[in-house]
C-alpha cells in the first residue's frame, strides 16, 4: 500500500532533510493521500513538529513563511512579530525545524529540479475494479437498487476515466437522485460536454504555461475524447502548424518532444504507452482535461469541434469559416460550436462520408483517420499551396497536382495496405521540404531523381532493383527507414515466389540512420548487407531468412540498442560467438519457430534489459547467461514450448537470478500434443 511506503520513507531517517513528492493531475487524490500520511498516529508520534500549508499560485515568500509558522506553532499567538522581515521569518522557521526534517510535497508539476529529490511517487488513475469499488464506497448499493446500478456500471467507469474526484462527485450526485437512470443521463451529458471538475483546479496548471505550450495543449482538442494519439504523428502536426521553434543543436522533432514531456510533467497529458527505454509512443488527454481543453480552445476562437450526430442536417460548409482548427467526429453529446471569422487552417476527419466543398486555400493540415475507408476526398482540394501535413487512407488522382506542386509539404502519409497494385507518380518527390513520407504497402513508387536532403523518415515498398547504393545516396540525412521488399513479379496477378534472391546493398553510406526496418514478402529470399551504419540504434528484420553470419555482423554494431527478429532466423542453432557481442543492446525480440539451441557466453548482452521470445516452438532452454546478471532483466515468453517455460522458471529460482523477472503470456505450445494450450502462472 502506498501509504505504508511513504510512511516508511518518512520514518526511516531523520539525520538529514528528505523530500518526498506526490505528483499527479487535478482530482487524482494527491491531497487525500498526503492527509492520510500526515494524520497517521505513527507519523505524529515520530515528529516533534508538524506543519501543513497550501501554497496558492500567486503566493509570496513572506506569506508562505507566516502560514508555516502558524501551522507549526498554532498555540503561540505572538509567534510572528509585527513587521518581521522575510529573513527574520526564515530564521524562526529554521529554529523550529532544527535536527532534521522531511517535506511531503503534493504537486501537479514535476519540475526538473524535483528529479533530484529523494523520492517521487507518480499517482496513477484507478483501474475499472478500483473505480467501481470507490463508487460503491460512496454510494452503498441497496438490494433493490442493484439491477439499476449495474446497468450503468460500465458507463460510469468509462466516463469517469479512473479519476477519483470524478467518481466521488458522480456517486454523490446519484445518491441524491430518485431515478438513477434519468439522473445518470443528465450527469453523463454534463461530463461529456462541460465536465464537472472544478475548472479552477485545472486553470492553476494551464494559466502559467508559456504561449508555445498553451497552443500545443489546446491542440489536443481536435482529437476525440479518450483517443490514443501516436506521438510521432502529434509531433509532426505541431511542426506543420508552426508551433515548434528551432533551437541550436536540436532537431524540430526533438524540440517538439520536449514540449510534450513538459505537458506530461505538468500533469496535463497522460502517457499511454512507452518503449522499453521510456520513450513515449502514445499519449492521450484525460476526458476531464479534454473538456477543459475544448472549452478553452473554442473560447479563444481557434477550434470548432463538430458533432455530426447533433448537426446531421446541417452542411459542414457552415462550419468552414468558423475557426482555425476544425475537428469532425461523431459523438454522443454536443460540443460548443463557435462561429467566428477565422478561416480553418487544419481539418481532421474522424468519420466517413463527410461533405465539404468549399475552397480552403490556406489549409496547412488535412488528416483523415486511418479507420476511414474513403471513396473520394470529401472536399474541394483546390490549390492547397500552404499544405504542410497530409494524411489520407487512399491515393486519388486529384492528389497528384496537390503534392507535386506544393512548395511547403513536410509530411505525407498514405496508409492503405494490401498487395501492391498502385504505382504512384515520381512527382511525389517534388516538394522541396518533404521531411516524412509514409506509404502503405499497397503503393509502389520509383526512387527520386534528385537528392532529398530534408527527408528524415521514409516508409515504402521497395523493388529489388532499387536496393542499391546510388538510391540510398538520394537520402543523405535520413534517420528512419522502413522498407517492404517485394519482388517485381508480385505486380502481376499470377505472381509466385521470388525467382532470384534480393540483394541488399550496404546501408553504411546512410551515416545518420538510427532506425532501420526491413520486411521481406513471403516466398522471397534476401541477402542482408555486410555493413550497417555505425550509429544504428534500432533494427527490425521480418521474414529475412538470415544466417548465423548475418547475426554475427549485427552483434558487432556498437550502438545497437533494439533488435527485433520476427520470423527472420530459420536455423536450428544460434551460437553467439562474438566476444562482447551486442555491446549496447537493451531489447531483443526473437521469433524463431525452428530454433532448437541457443548458446550465449557470459560476456555477451552485457546491458540487456528486456528479452522477448515469441513462437519458439522448438527451443527448450534459455541460455544460463541470463541468470547471471547484475542488472534487472525481464524475460517475456509468448506462445513458446512448455519446456522453455519450465527452463525460465528454473532460472528464476536460482540465487544468482535475483534480478531476473519472468512474464509468461498465453498461449503456450505443447510439442507433444502439437497444439496450443492455456497456462496460468
Amino acid at each position: 500500500m502506498i501509504v505504508e511506503w511513504i510512511k516508511d520513507q518518512l520514518l526511516s531517517s531523520r539525520s538529514q532533510p528528505k523530500l518526498i513528492s506526490i505528483v499527479g493531475m487535478a482530482g487524482i487524490g494527491k491531497t487525500t493521500l498526503a492527509k492520510k500520511v500526515y494524520e497517521d498516529p505513527s507519523v505524529a508520534l515520530h515528529f516533534d513538529v508538524r506543519g501543513w500549508i497550501t501554497i496558492p499560485q500567486d503566493y509570496t515568500k513572506r506569506q508562505m513563511l507566516c502560514d508555516l509558522l502558524q501551522s507549526i506553532l498554532p498555540a503561540e499567538l505572538n509567534v510572528i512579530k509585527k513587521g518581521s522581515t522575510t529573513d527574520e521569518l526564515e530564521v524562526q522557521v529554521r529554529l523550529c525545524l532544527l535536527g532534521g526534517s522531511c517535506i511531503l510535497l503534493t504537486t501537479s508539476h514535476l519540475k526538473q529540479d524535483y528529479y533530484s529529490s529523494h523520492y517521487i511517487h507518480n499517482m496513477t488513475l484507478l483501474d475499472p475494479k478500483e473505480s467501481w469499488d470507490l463508487f460503491c464506497d460512496i454510494l452503498p448499493i441497496k438490494e433493490h437498487m442493484a439491477p439499476k446500478i449495474e446497468k450503468i456500471r460500465n458507463h460510469v467507469v468509462e466516463k469517469c476515466d479512473g479519476l477519483p474526484q470524478l467518481i466521488v462527485e458522480v456517486a454523490k450526485r446519484l445518491s441524491e437522485c430518485n431515478n438513477i437512470q434519468e439522473g445518470w443521463k443528465k450527469i453523463e451529458k454534463e461530463l461529456e460536454s462541460l465536465g464537472i471538475l472544478d475548472r479552477n483546479s485545472i486553470t492553476v496548471s494551464y494559466n502559467p504555461l508559456p504561449h508555445h505550450l498553451k497552443v500545443c495543449f489546446l491542440y489536443f482538442g481536435v482529437f476525440p475524447k479518450r483517443n490514443r494519439i501516436l506521438v510521432k504523428m502529434l509531433i509532426r502536426l505541431w511542426i506543420a502548424e508552426g508551433f515548434v521553434k528551432p533551437l541550436n543543436h536540436y532537431e524540430l522533432e526533438d524540440e517538439a518532444y520536449m514540449y510534450l514531456q513538459e505537458l506530461i510533467d505538468r500533469s496535463l497529458v497522460l502517457i499511454e504507452d512507452q518503449s522499453f527505454d521510456g520513450k513515449i509512443k502514445t499519449c492521450r488527454m484525460h476526458s476531464a482535461m479534454h473538456s477543459f481543453c475544448v472549452g478553452e480552445a473554442q473560447k479563444e476562437g481557434i477550434l470548432c469541434a463538430v458533432n455530426t450526430r447533433q448537426h446531421s442536417g446541417l452542411s459542414l460548409d457552415a462550419f468552414a469559416n468558423s475557426c482555425r482548427w476544425l475537428g469532425i467526429y461523431s459523438h454522443s453529446f454536443d460540443y460548443y460550436v463557435l462561429f467566428g471569422t477565422n478561416i480553418p487552417r487544419s481539418i481532421f476527419f474522424f468519420l466517413e462520408n463527410s461533405e465539404m466543398c468549399v475552397p480552403l486555400k490556406v489549409l496547412r493540415v488535412l488528416v483523415f483517420d486511418t479507420s476511414i475507408s474513403l471513396q473520394r476526398v470529401p472536399l474541394n482540394l483546390g490549390n492547397l499551396v500552404f499544405l504542410r501535413y497530409l494524411s489520407i487512407t487512399q491515393w486519388f488522382e486529384d492528389l497528384d497536382d496537390v503534392v507535386s506542386n506544393n512548395p511547403n509539404l513536410q509530411t505525407l502519409v498514405v496508409s492503405s495496405s494490401g498487395a501492391p497494385s498502385v504505382h504512384l507518380p515520381s512527382s511525389i518527390w517534388k516538394p522541396p521540404h518533404l521531411r516524412h513520407l509514409e506509404l502503405g504497402n499497397l503503393y509502389i513508387v520509383d526512387p527520386p531523381n534528385m537528392v532529398k536532403e530534408n527527408l528524415h523518415s521514409l516508409s515504402c515498398v521497395v523493388r529489388p532493383i532499387h536496393c542499391r547504393k546510388e538510391v540510398y545516396d538520394k537520402f543523405p540525412n535520413i534517420k528512419k527507414l522502413k522498407i517492404f521488399l517485394k519482388d517485381d513479379t508480385e505486380a502481376s496477378p499470377t505472381h509466385g515466389s521470388c525467382s532470384n534472391p534480393i540483394i541488399l546493398d550496404n546501408f553504411a553510406n546512410l551515416k545518420g540512420l538510427e532506425k532501420l526496418s526491413i520486411s521481406i514478402s513471403t516466398g522471397c529470399i534476401a541477402a542482408l548487407p555486410e555493413l550497417y551504419p555505425s550509429g544504428l540504434k534500432k533494427l527490425k528484420l521480418s521474414g529475412t531468412n538470415m544466417s548465423e553470419k548475418d547475426l554475427t555482423i549485427i552483434a558487432t554494431l556498437r550502438e545497437l540498442r533494439v533488435l527485433k527478429l520476427e520470423n527472420a532466423f530459420h536455423g536450428t542453432v544460434w551460437n553467439s560467438v562474438v566476444k562482447g557481442g551486442f555491446y549496447s543492446l537493451r531489447f531483443l525480440l526473437l521469433e524463431a519457430k525452428k530454433l532448437k539451441q541457443w548458446v550465449a557466453s557470459s560476456d555477451q548482452f552485457p546491458v540487456l534489459k528486456h528479452l522477448v521470445l515469441r513462437s519458439c516452438y522448438c527451443l527448450e532452454r534459455i541460455p544460463e547467461r541470463f541468470a547471471r546478471t547484475s542488472t534487472p532483466v525481464s524475460i517475456e515468453l509468448e506462445g513458446c514450448h512448455s519446456s522453455l517455460v519450465a527452463s525460465a522458471k528454473r532460472l528464476q529460482r536460482k540465487k544468482s537470478s535475483k534480478n531476473l523477472k519472468i512474464k509468461i503470456l498465453d498461449p503456450k505450445y505443447d510439442k507433444s500434443q502439437n497444439k496450443h494450450t492455456k497456462v496460468s502462472i
